[in-house]
Formats: C-alpha cells, structure tokens, sequence
C-alpha cells in the first residue's frame, strides 16, 4: 500500500531542493549582469505588466511585502526599474523596468531558455506534463488553504 503522506513529505523535500537547485543556476547564470535569482523573477514579473504595486508584486508571489520592497530597493539602486505615482492609491507606486532593466530581462530570459532547453533533455514530453499538473495541483490546494 502507497504510503501518500510519506510520498508528499519527499516530494516537498525534493521541491525545496529543486528550488534551491534551480536559485543557484539562475545565479551563477546572471552574476555577470549584476543580479540575483530573488532580483531577476522580480524583473520577469514586471516585464510582463506597465506597472505593478510592491504589495501586488508579494500577494502574487506569496512572499511579503517587505521581502519585495528590498528586492525592489536593490533594483532602483542598480538603475534598473523606475517608480512613478500611482493613481489610485497615493500610499504606493508604480515599479516598471527601467529601458537598461528591460534589456538585462531580456538577456536573462535568452540565458535561462538555453539553461531550461539543456535540462529538459533528460525528461520527456510525458514526464513533465505529469510533474505540472501535479505541482499545480498541490500548489491550488494549498491556496485553498490560504483562504479558509
């Protein structure tokens, strides 16, 4: 008898493993460029938006606000995202890429397709159509239990 608890409990180890994993490439992948795995998903969500609140940035990366707002600190420091008012709520503003951040994403995006492209070499079409609907699955579960 398939022990479920037991499995998930080496599922979720080996999640964090892959997560820490996958930081780690996206690091020495990006560390000529002068940026971090944290900086760098921070910069793919805003490339794909005009503008995006720190709160909103952390509600849809179920992280807190103040672990963004570093993040976003070290951005504006290095020059590439830029802040503007933002209308409808005076307490926050808007973070977008910086035209030099939008062109670092870019380069990031081209070095990690080529990094994803190498890894998915030893997985097949099957394999990773099970692993994502799986991951997404527990991930919607575990929102679920966010909101009760």
């Amino acid at each position: 008898m398939v022990n479920k608890h037991a499995n998930l409990q080496t599922a979720v180890l080996e999640i964090r493993l892959c997560f820490n994993q996958l930081r780690a490439t996206a690091d020495k992948l990006q560390n000529d460029l002068g940026i971090n795995a944290s900086m760098s998903a921070v910069m793919e969500h805003l490339s794909e938006s005009t503008g995006r609140t720190v709160p909103d940035i952390a509600r849809s990366r179920s992280v807190s606000r103040q672990h963004i707002q570093m993040i976003v600190n070290k951005l504006s420091a290095a020059k590439l995202v830029t802040s503007r008012a933002n209308p409808t709520d005076m307490r926050t503003s808007l973070i977008s890429l910086s035209a030099r951040g939008q062109s670092i994403c870019d380069e990031v995006q081209r070095r990690q397709a080529l990094e994803l492209g190498r890894l998915s070499e030893s997985l097949s079409a099957d394999e990773l159509q099970n692993f994502v609907a799986t991951i997404k699955k527990l991930n919607n579960s575990l929102k679920g239990m966010e909101n009760e």
